[in-house]
């Protein structure tokens, strides 16, 4: 079974997380799939855009990749620049996801204002099961 959990370094990332990891230990051969996506173009975070892309990295996916590893789940990492519902559903879709599990709310509240929620694009569009964690 492919988990694929969206995080972004929010709270209810973490928790959408928690909960991937613990659906992935009910399946022996469970794989996890950490899904980041950088977004520059709305970084509501002034650090964002002081920040290289290396530590912005570090900063968001490691207490994320040490959950799963704590768990001992088997998880990869991966990454991505741009527009995150549609790089989040590319990659469930080309890695044929069986499950996807992403927060409600992330952290730029400005655009989930403006153009609507990262998760509800994604529960609108995915192939594939979606869980959403508040």
């Amino acid at each position: 079974m492919k988990i694929g959990v969206a995080i972004d370094g929010s709270q209810n990332a973490l928790r959408a997380v928690e909960h991937a990891v613990k659906t992935a230990g009910m399946f022996p051969e469970a794989e996890l799939k950490m899904i980041y996506v950088v977004d520059f173009n709305t970084a509501n975070d002034e650090r964002m855009s002081k920040e290289d892309t290396k530590t912005i990295r570090e900063r968001v996916t490691q207490p994320a990749m040490e959950l799963a590893q704590q768990a001992e789940i088997n998880v990869e990492l991966v990454v991505f620049e741009g527009d995150p519902a549609q790089r989040i559903l590319q990659y469930a879709d080309a890695n044929r996801l069986d499950h996807l599990v992403i927060g409600s709310r992330g952290l730029n509240v400005v655009q989930e204002m403006m153009l609507g929620s990262v998760s509800h694009k994604v529960i609108k569009e995915a192939q594939c099961p979606v869980t959403i964690i508040k």
